[in-house]
């Protein structure tokens, strides 16, 4: 029983930690220039809080921030007005009303695209800041020859729940290191650089139009294998977005969800996250029911064993967690850290049942 809560205490995604890779391009010469490309929808409050940060970026090289209106109907048109009295680097457009049958998030991002004068891109969200002036330049520093596609790290803000913020900590942890081996196949941030002939030559979102999100998943899934993928994963290429709504969180993991039925490499994926999941409640199972039936038997030692056992996964965990989050840089309790490993299953078998419920036309554009 010791050898067995040893062993799966090691079976865990956060010893899975993404390779660092520093970026080449030096900071004060041949920055590539870069077109920061936003789609927003009735964001007027977040357009006016994170929107400037982006727009104050101290980078030397050129670059724009293009913000694309999806027919808001709330004050962000005339925020995105009084902003560009304030910055010549921000420019705006909008696409109609009467877009129908096809994503109108990820046609405003193909319309920014084209309107983009620069041969990088930046895809990002309203919800999302940097946390410093020299964000694109971290991330502008991979955009090396022969890199097409940069994926950057996004943290929730500390007023997110612990298990929001660790939730994204395990989903990009496995999610780059699937990217680095050449497997990409999903990608849960919002902070995405690639080329912009890229994204032209590979006719964008031709295959995925119809489904409403999605974006950054099908984009990753896509060009991430043929094309030479770059993760910058260190605290300057890192963004910040905004705690979610419980509403939105929910969507968010809905979409998801479904958008996953359409992605390569799901069994790889799929299957590393059952053997993560099997290997700690398992353990749980065997030593909980170890306990119970020893105590029933009257086997006190059974019992004593199956108790150090069950502790000392905990412990393990426990270190390993704290390792894991110092690395991310999160200030979650290491003693919570256990605790929301398991309930990622039962959320995960939470969420799955909630998208069984849906409809199938409520994630495709009619």
């Amino acid at each position: 029983m010791v050898v067995l809560a040893i062993a799966t205490a090691f079976v865990t995604p956060l010893l899975r930690r993404p390779k660092t890779e520093e970026g080449e391009t030096d900071n004060n010469s041949n920055l590539p220039s870069v077109s920061i490309v936003l789609a927003v929808h009735d964001e007027e409050e977040e357009v006016e809080r994170n929107l400037p940060f982006f727009l104050n970026q101290e980078y030397n090289g050129k670059f724009e921030v293009i913000v694309v209106d999806e027919s808001s109907t709330d004050n962000t048109t005339e925020v995105l007005k009084r902003l560009k009295n304030d910055f010549s680097n921000l420019y705006t457009t909008f696409i109609p009303d009467s877009s129908h049958y096809i994503s109108r998030r990820k046609l405003a991002l193909t319309v920014g695209v084209k309107a983009a004068k620069n041969d990088w891109i930046v895809f990002t969200d309203a919800s999302c800041r940097p946390s410093n002036t020299k964000w694109l330049t971290a991330m502008a520093s991979h955009a090396t020859t022969g890199t097409d596609l940069i994926l950057g790290a996004t943290r929730y803000a500390d007023s997110a729940t612990g298990y929001e913020r660790f939730e994204r900590i395990v989903r990009w942890w496995r999610e780059v290191r699937e990217a680095q081996c050449r497997m990409a196949y999903s990608y849960c941030g919002c902070n995405m650089m690639f080329r912009r002939k890229m994204f032209i030559e590979g006719n964008g979102f031709l295959n995925s139009l119809k489904y409403l999100r999605g974006e950054y998943d099908f984009l990753a899934n896509e060009y991430g294998e043929r094309c030479r993928t770059a993760v910058a994963n260190e605290a300057e290429a890192t963004l910040t977005q905004d705690a979610p709504s419980r509403k939105t969180w929910l969507n968010d993991h809905l979409y998801h969800i479904d958008t996953r039925k359409h992605l390569a490499h799901g069994l790889h994926h799929s299957m590393l996250n059952f053997f993560d999941t099997l290997a700690m409640h398992l353990n749980i199972m065997v030593q909980i029911a170890a306990i119970v039936v020893s105590l029933l038997l009257q086997l006190h030692v059974i019992t004593i064993a199956a108790s150090i056992a069950l502790l000392l996964n905990y412990l393990l965990r426990v270190f390993i967690g704290k390792k894991a989050m110092q690395a991310a840089e999160e200030d979650i309790s290491i003693w919570k850290i256990p605790f929301l490993e398991a309930f990622m299953m039962w959320h995960n078998l939470f969420l799955r049942i909630r998208h069984s419920r849906c409809d199938k036309y409520d994630f495709i554009r009619r």
